[in-house]
């Protein structure tokens, strides 16, 4: 069901652990973030959903639009751009304390909202930039999967870093998911950067 071959074509592997680290890092500190809200700030559930909407506007307002730049840029340029922003949204929320306002939240969700709009349309079309004839729907398959199996990782392992909201070890657990995720953004960006990429950047693609 999975040629192996298909993951040794860079654009094809890089594409596939850029979607699993993408949400790896988001959807797990979404976890956290949304604990942190409801259990550290006793925010109710509804008006813990709407703090979190600084994150999901640029998310679903600007992936479009950075779409359109992978189309014209190639992926790895914008690629790169996400996964720098996300590490440094990441790094926005080490500020964060257990009395600390909402509005020291902010800038990390805005900032996270961001790297996610610009990597979400780039790591698909890398991934789908360098195919053997044929391969779309398995491709794109295997990319899907890696973002659902990332995500599901980096809730369990955020969640086990944490522990209980409002407990004694759950802000230093939120810094260190936010640190190993940074980081983990940071060495996909390297990947990105030093792996020899063969990618069309005119080919339309489904993102």
């Amino acid at each position: 069901m999975l040629p192996l071959g298909l993951l040794r074509r860079p654009s094809i592997a890089v594409g596939t652990i850029g979607s699993a680290i993408m949400n790896f890092g988001i959807n797990g500190m979404m976890l956290l973030i949304t604990l942190y809200l409801q259990g550290v700030l006793r925010l109710s559930p509804m008006t813990a959903g709407a703090a979190l909407l600084p994150l999901f506007v640029p998310l679903a307002s600007l992936s479009a639009p950075f779409g359109r730049l992978t189309g014209r840029y190639g992926p790895r340029p914008v690629m790169v751009a996400g996964l720098v922003t996300l590490a440094v949204g990441m790094g926005l929320l080490l500020p964060v304390r257990a009395a600390s306002p909402y509005l020291v939240l902010l800038p990390a969700l805005t900032v996270i909202g961001l790297g996610a709009a610009l990597l979400t349309p780039s790591v698909v079309a890398l991934a789908m930039s360098d195919l053997p004839p044929g391969r779309e729907g398995l491709v794109s398959a295997i990319n899907n999967t890696a973002r659902q199996a990332g995500g599901a990782i980096g809730v369990a392992a955020f969640g086990a870093l944490a522990g209980t909201p409002g407990g004694p070890r759950f802000i230093g657990g939120l810094h260190g998911a936010a640190a190993l995720a940074g980081a983990t953004y940071l060495g996909a960006t390297a990947l990105t950067l030093t792996l020899g990429l063969t990618t069309r950047p005119h080919r339309k693609t489904l993102v």
